[in-house]
Formats: C-alpha cells, sequence, structure tokens
C-alpha cells in the first residue's frame, strides 16, 4: 500500500475523492486496508503473519495529500487493527506529482543522505506498542543498520535495489567485508522492471564488456 500504487491510492487524500465509505475520514479511506486484513484473517487464522507496506507521507510538495502526522495516526490504528509488521514508506513514483523526496535518491552525497525514511520511523516507532517496524529506504551501511536495530528504532532492515546487483551482500557484510554495495543507485532497475524483468542495467553492461 505505498508508491501510488492502488491501496495507498485509497488511503491518501489526494487521490481518494470517493464520497462513500471508502472515502473522505482517514478511518474510510483505511476501510479497504481493513477489510483485506480481516478477510485474510477469517480465512488463514491468527497463526498467519500479515505484514504491510505502508504509506505515511506523500511528499507532494503542494501543501497537500498525506502528512505524516496523519500517517503516525494511520499506523497506529493499523496496529490496532492486527497487522503483524509494518513496513513503512513515503513518496509516490509518478514524478509529475511529488518533490525529490518522493523518489528513490539516485545520487547519496554523503551518508546522511541515507536511511531518507529514518525520520518517519522515528515518528511512527513509539505509537507501534509491540507490532514489529520493518525499516526501509536507502540503507547501505551494515553498521548504521546494525545501530538502528540496537536502538529500537526498527525491528527489521528491509533492501532492495543493493540485492538486485548484489544478491550475495549479506554474506560478504558477514564474513567482514562491510564496504558499501555495488550498487550505484542509477535507479535504471526500476525501468527495466517496468519494461519486462527486474536486473541490475550497470552490472550487465559490465558483465558485456567482459
Amino acid at each position: 500500500a505505498g508508491h501510488g500504487y492502488l491501496l495507498s491510492d485509497f488511503i491518501s487524500p489526494f487521490t481518494n475523492r470517493r464520497n462513500d465509505e471508502y472515502g473522505g475520514t482517514t478511518l474510510n479511506r483505511l476501510r479497504i486496508i481493513i477489510d483485506i486484513h480481516n478477510q485474510i484473517r477469517d480465512n488463514l487464522g491468527k497463526s498467519f503473519p500479515i505484514t504491510i507496506k505502508l504509506i505515511t507521507q506523500d511528499f507532494l510538495g503542494m501543501g497537500k495529500g498525506l502528512t505524516l502526522e496523519e500517517g503516525v495516526n494511520i499506523t497506529k490504528s493499523l496496529v490496532e487493527v492486527g497487522f503483524d509488521a509494518i513496513e513503512p514508506t513515503s513518496g509516490r513514483t509518478n514524478l509529475r506529482f511529488t518533490d525529490n523526496k518522493s523518489f528513490p535518491s539516485v545520487i547519496f552525497s554523503s551518508l546522511e543522505d541515507e536511511n531518507y525514511f529514518l525520520p518517519n520511523a522515528k515518528a511512527l516507532k513509539p505509537v507501534m506498542k509491540d507490532c514489529p517496524l520493518i525499516l526501509m529506504g536507502g540503507i547501505r551501511n551494515p553498521l548504521s543498520a546494525e545501530k538502528f536495530l540496537d536502538e529500537k528504532i526498527a525491528d527489521f532492515i528491509s533492501m532492495c535495489r543493493p540485492f538486485i546487483c548484489e544478491p550475495d551482500l549479506p554474506n560478504r557484510w558477514k564474513n567482514g567485508d562491510l564496504s558499501h554495495p555495488l550498487c550505484t543507485n542509477c535507479n535504471a532497475c526500476f525501468g527495466a522492471g517496468m519494461r519486462k524483468n527486474v536486473y541490475c542495467v550497470l552490472k550487465k553492461k559490465i558483465e558485456k564488456k567482459k
């Protein structure tokens, strides 16, 4: 339920203009998420884990859309519904409607540019009670990741683009090589996935030159 896909469009007041029980108030905009959760729970039981990747802020840059304040309230509501873990995210992939915080960063100029959903995680964690928070968003440093876990900012770490380029990255870090991933954050894998299959475009170019 993130990045401008269907379920996140129900959540965001920017895209949800419905005037029925699925639009308007925060609870109404969450209703489809709650309905889906309850149907899964009824059919699969309490032992089946139900997690959600959840939009918590639109970053529209126009004074509209979902704010982090409302994102905190939404997260609190879904914890009470009974989700087993929440992976907060923000922004939309349609760049026509967003500012530069809405799309994965192409280049990290400093370590501070990494971990770009960390402020959201810090705002959400206090309302999540015992529900685990899965932190994602520009995590490229294993020491930082361990710090977030040790400080209870997050319960799990989620990564994507580095694994497309370097599937064995966790083992490299585990074996003592703590250098940054080979991934350059160029986002070309996103375009490849939109056309056909997800793969690391840079890695494929390098392999062709060998």
